[in-house]
């Protein structure tokens, strides 16, 4: 008889005992690199759809409680969802959360200097600032565009990320201090997944609080950060083979957002299309870019899937310049433990397929 009540006890109490630890991240790349780690052990809950964007998000009361309820929160940073600082403030989570561009080891890029790296995480710090010095200046013309056309979207679909998109796409100076008012990191590029190495930072991260929170399964996510690190160190190694083949060819991005990718890969970026989503370029703007693309002999002008391809019709109007969408975010990558490879290689292979 005691027997029979130990074992319903222990039956009664094992629902509890084998419950994962729930993982909420803000945006598609966060979720790629947390599901390597996480594997089956640990439930992933993202809360900007892959078809929003960061700048101009708005919280669901389900997002609030998805916070309020997570066992830790995975997101890049203040300069790109501004809209989890207070939410995560009030949750009592910030500081178990884990913010990317502020993890040790972080190499960042700085909009305003060339994107030059900084090791020193007081420089990081600067360099944020300089980041959302673009991002303020994407915000708000996000909150201008946007607020009219995605807002709701993003309410509807609310999964993904447009960040990149919505990100920088206007890309004035002055128009970026508009937009991120009170963001402390203004000038860095937050678009750190598109680095290998960065990306190795944050898997240790989240090895190491995945470990602290379910110590049962610490040895399960230390393996599964050595295998992401031999299989992210593979595929940097393939995808520098396969775009050393087109490292010279001149070409123009929708918006100044791949840097960390550029720069890994020693790609030839000679501009960006820094003009609103919603609207075509005016004349004087086609004008000055087309000019660029004939001085520079570009070979490929690459749109983005969260925009409409309108704009870059209008650019290329009668022109044998190449076009391909490129998504920074990932938005269609399916969500395992493989997804930031395929990532990178479908990164890789949009480069290569324009540029050639």
């Amino acid at each position: 008889m005691n027997k029979l009540l130990l074992t319903l006890g222990v039956s009664a109490l094992s629902p509890l005992a084998l419950a994962k630890p729930v993982v909420v991240t803000s945006i598609k790349p966060v979720s790629m690199v947390v599901a390597a780690i996480a594997g089956d052990r640990a439930e992933i809950e993202q809360i900007v759809s892959n078809s929003a964007s960061p700048h101009d998000f708005a919280l669901r009361p389900s997002d609030l409680r998805k916070i309020n309820n997570a066992d830790t929160v995975v997101w890049v940073g203040e300069s790109l969802e501004r809209f989890l600082e207070k939410p995560l403030e009030n949750a009592g989570k910030e500081d178990t959360a884990i913010e990317w561009l502020a993890l040790e080891g972080m190499n960042l890029h700085n909009f305003a200097e060339g994107h030059e790296h900084h090791h020193d995480h007081d420089e990081d710090h600067h360099d944020h600032e300089e980041h959302d010095h673009h991002d303020e200046h994407d915000h708000d013309k996000h909150h201008d565009d946007h607020d009219e056309h995605d807002h709701d979207k993003h309410h509807d679909d609310h999964e993904g990320h447009d960040h990149d998109e919505h990100d920088h796409e206007g890309h004035d100076h002055d128009e970026h201090h508009e937009g991120h008012e009170g963001h402390d990191h203004t000038g860095v590029d937050p678009h750190v997944w598109l680095s290998p190495e960065n990306a190795k930072v944050l898997a240790a991260a989240v090895a190491q609080r995945l470990s602290d929170i379910d110590s049962q399964n610490a040895s399960y996510y230390k393996a599964n950060l050595a295998k992401f690190e031999q299989g992210v160190a593979a595929v940097d190694a393939q995808v520098k083979a396969s775009l050393a083949k087109v490292h010279d060819v001149p070409y123009i991005v929708f918006h100044d957002g791949y840097s960390y990718f550029e720069q890994q890969y020693g790609l030839n970026h000679v501009g960006e299309i820094t003009v609103s989503p919603e609207r075509k370029p005016g004349a004087k703007k086609v004008a000055e870019l087309r000019h660029m693309i004939e001085e520079n002999k570009v070979q490929c002008v690459f749109s983005e899937p969260q925009f409409s391809p309108a704009i870059v019709k209008a650019l290329l109007d009668g022109s044998k310049v190449n076009t391909a969408p490129l998504d920074p975010l990932g938005g269609k990558v399916t969500l395992n433990s493989d997804a930031y490879y395929n990532f990178l290689e479908g990164m890789a292979d949009t480069f290569s397929s324009c540029l050639r």
